[in-house]
């Protein structure tokens, strides 16, 4: 009766302990992303969200981008969050390039217009 006792008391007194944990790394690197870009992401898990910032960041960077605005990142994560089927806005060169930015997409393909 006398250990019950002691043991009810030390569980009774770690529990702020463990109610006053620190936040994952995840969580507090979406904590320190905008106010705008956060409420955009607030239906993801911190990891998820987190890969979905930097997918936009690269695109960015694929496009020629390499330092946004931050209108320009929430703009290119609002396509990465939206719809996986829709409209698709290209920003390739296409067969106009030199070399070709594919290797499908022949130098002297006639264009379609």
């Amino acid at each position: 009766m006398r250990k019950t006792l002691i043991l009810i008391l030390l569980a009774v007194l770690a529990l702020p302990a463990l109610a006053q944990q620190r936040p994952s790394a995840d969580e507090a690197a979406f904590a320190r992303l905008p106010a705008d870009l956060q409420a955009m992401l607030k239906h993801l898990p911190p990891r998820e969200a987190l890969q979905k910032v930097e997918f936009a960041r690269q695109n960015l960077i694929a496009v020629g981008v390499p330092h946004p605005s931050p209108e320009q990142l929430r703009v290119t994560l609002a396509r990465v969050i939206g719809p996986a089927y829709g409209p698709v806005e290209g920003a390739s060169a296409g067969s106009t390039s030199f070399p070709p930015l594919s290797p499908l997409v022949s130098p002297h393909a006639p264009q379609a217009r």
